[in-house]
């Protein structure tokens, strides 16, 4: 006697945003399935109507059937691996594109098993269940999210060999799928030697290679290669080794330069690689980044920690004078005060210098910094002769030097 099952209970992935059609899917099965149970073929809407026999229903109740299961069993199997691999997957491809992929997977494989059922097993069984869907979902994965582990439950029963064993392990998404297709594989030859039909593997295995065929063909291995590189780069930097993590980032900002977390961590990263050029590259990327996309706080935030680093830290002329007005309305003057200051050095010649300085003299009188103050005044008036504020700096500076 031999026993051996595994679930996958974990990912080692993210998500960004909620997965509208993850949840969307669960609850209408979850729904049809109470609604079968409580309300019976008595009921004036027969949910028992939407099985899909094939010879006799339309393609509309194929698509139907993958809202439908049989028993507790098969909902909670179809919804573990629908709920675990899905919101992964509908944060990669999107709400639309899951959504399509989906139905499309659902659709393919209650069509094909209704084929091999008549033409090959020759029964005429009904067809249910959201296990197409959920074979799509794993084989887009695979494409999709090729590079991260899969975290599994296991249980190894053998008496024979004294080994009753269970517990959990991380392993490779790709063993992992190819684990499952193989017992998809071998579990469809043994029916074929005459056992139940009650499991539908050519759905399974349908439905797993048009995931695989979808993601495909819209970009999905070109895209999984790229966020492998951060994948990997996490690993990388969770084992300390910043050499290969610094490989894996670079790669990455590459391909996805308006990313701005990566542009951070490889500023981090090459900063321990004691590459203190290139970590103000991307220090000052991270930050632009971070404007362009409306996320100011990660903007300042990421400021603040590479001026904590590099002092005289500063960003391109315009982005630069954005985050310091941006800073000085968020109520941050130490900082704001700082990135006015810094602007004002090393963009002397610039048209904006002049305001820069004067916002670096009003921060500073407010903090009670007079002396300060007045020697910014005083800059105006010396670098700047022919500037506008002129005027309105030498009063302040006069004014100063009386109190």
């Amino acid at each position: 006697m031999y026993f051996f099952y595994y679930l996958p209970i974990g990912v080692d992935a993210e998500t960004r945003r909620f997965p509208i059609f993850t949840t969307l899917f669960t609850v209408i099965c979850v729904a049809v399935f109470i609604a079968r149970r409580v309300l019976g073929e008595g009921a004036a809407f027969d949910v028992g109507n939407y099985i899909y026999y094939p010879g006799w229903s339309s393609p509309l109740t194929a698509l139907a059937a993958g809202f439908l299961h049989f028993g507790y069993f098969h909902i909670v199997s179809n919804l573990i691996y629908l709920v675990l691999f899905g919101r992964y997957l509908e944060d990669r491809l999107g709400p639309a594109m899951f959504a399509l992929m989906f139905m499309g997977s659902t659709l393919v494989g209650n069509l094909a098993q209704g084929w091999y059922n008549v033409h090959v097993l020759e029964t005429g069984a009904g067809i249910i269940g959201a296990s197409g869907a959920v074979s799509g979902i794993m084989g887009a994965f695979l494409i999709r999210l090729r590079h991260h582990h899969v975290k599994v439950a296991y249980w190894v029963f053998a008496p024979l060999l004294a080994t009753n064993r269970a517990g959990t392990v991380q392993i490779h998404v790709v063993f992992a799928l190819a684990l499952w297709v193989l017992i998809q594989v071998v579990r469809g030859l043994v029916q074929l030697e005459g056992t139940g039909v009650n499991v539908a593997y050519v759905t399974h295995l349908v439905g797993f290679a048009f995931g695989v065929g979808a993601v495909v063909a819209t970009g999905g291995w070109r895209l999984g290669r790229i966020d492998g590189h951060m994948v990997k780069a996490k690993r990388y930097l969770r084992r300390g080794e910043f050499y290969g993590a610094l490989d894996e980032l670079t790669n990455y900002s590459i391909a996805r330069p308006d990313d701005g977390e990566a542009q951070a961590a490889l500023a981090r990263t090459r900063a321990q690689c004691a590459d203190a050029a290139g970590a103000r590259d991307s220090y000052r990327a991270a930050c632009e980044c971070f404007l362009r996309a409306g996320r100011r706080g990660e903007a300042e935030r990421t400021f603040q920690e590479a001026t904590r680093s590099f002092p005289d830290f500063v960003l391109s002329a315009a982005a630069h004078l954005d985050l310091c007005f941006g800073l000085e309305r968020n109520l941050k003057p130490v900082v704001a005060l700082c990135a006015y200051e810094g602007f004002g050095r090393v963009y002397h010649d610039h048209a904006e210098a002049p305001f820069a300085l004067l916002r670096a003299a009003n921060l500073h009188a407010k903090q009670g910094d007079i002396a300060r103050a007045k020697r910014c005044y005083e800059r105006i008036v010396s670098g700047y002769p022919d500037d506008d504020w002129v005027e309105f700096a030498a009063e302040h500076a006069r004014r100063l030097g009386m109190s």
